[in-house]
């Protein structure tokens, strides 16, 4: 099938869809910005809930970097263009894998970031929150690298937002992913390759509903021979289209 007509297809099953719900992978809109990837074998190898216990200072030193690189990405036409389908209605809730806040910063509002975020560090004994800017200069006063809690009396190391490696998903996303999941009558699976658990098990909970399966994505899944539609290609340009083809040519310039 021609790219043209699995766009005019995937159209068609959207605008026949009461509730569509896209789970996007960490691959969504990424090849934009490949030059600042952070590699994913240095991140399970550093940023991981084993290096922060055991040595904290390893940690934010290799983690701050990493946070801080993550943060200057731009959102891609497919952020945007996601952004744009959930104002008009035509798509409800976004879930993502990815903790870089890119479809916030592309004005999506309604987003189930499963890793949480990179941006944001806490203190697990007071709760108080810390951005990238303030963990930074907190890291810098530290004799020892390691940034701590500021509220009177506390002092606790702080401790990244998002799910490190080696660490369970926290339950809020979860539960509400899978209540998303449940409730959808298309589902869209755009960029990811479904091979960690339990996220890996998400498609299959729509699927037992008798929901739409659409999988979007140059790499194949488990899923594929259960999809109504599978588009072997880059997901951003496709949902860009998706949204030129529903709402018309997007804003410019964006902002």
């Amino acid at each position: 099938m021609d790219p043209l007509s699995e766009i005019a297809q995937l159209e068609e099953l959207v605008r026949a869809a009461t509730r569509t719900v896209v789970f996007t992978g960490l691959g969504f809109g990424r090849s934009e910005d490949i030059e600042q990837r952070v590699d994913q074998s240095d991140w399970s190898s550093h940023a991981s809930l084993e290096n922060l216990v055991v040595d904290p200072a390893a940690f934010w030193a290799y983690y701050f970097t990493a946070a801080t690189e993550i943060s200057r990405r731009l959102p891609s036409a497919g952020h945007y263009a996601l952004a744009r389908l959930q104002h008009a209605h035509v798509i409800s809730t976004i879930i993502a894998q990815s903790a870089d806040h890119l479809l916030q910063k592309a004005g999506a509002t309604d987003v189930v970031e499963m890793h949480g975020s990179v941006l944001v560090a806490k203190c697990e004994r007071c709760n108080e929150r810390y951005g990238l800017p303030e963990v930074g200069a907190l890291m810098e006063q530290s004799a020892d690298r390691v940034p701590r809690c500021t509220s009177p009396e506390c002092n606790f190391p702080l401790r990244p937002v998002g799910t490190l490696w080696g660490e369970s998903l926290a339950e809020e996303p979860m539960t509400r992913a899978w209540e998303l999941a449940a409730a959808a009558d298309l589902f869209v699976v755009i960029e990811s390759s479904l091979r960690t658990m339990p996220l890996s098990l998400l498609p299959s909970v729509p699927l037992k509903q008798n929901a739409t399966l659409v999988m979007i994505g140059m790499m194949p899944t488990q899923y594929d021979r259960y999809a109504r539609l599978v588009m072997r290609t880059e997901g951003s340009p496709v949902v860009d289209a998706l949204a030129t083809a529903m709402l018309g040519p997007a804003p410019s310039p964006r902002t």
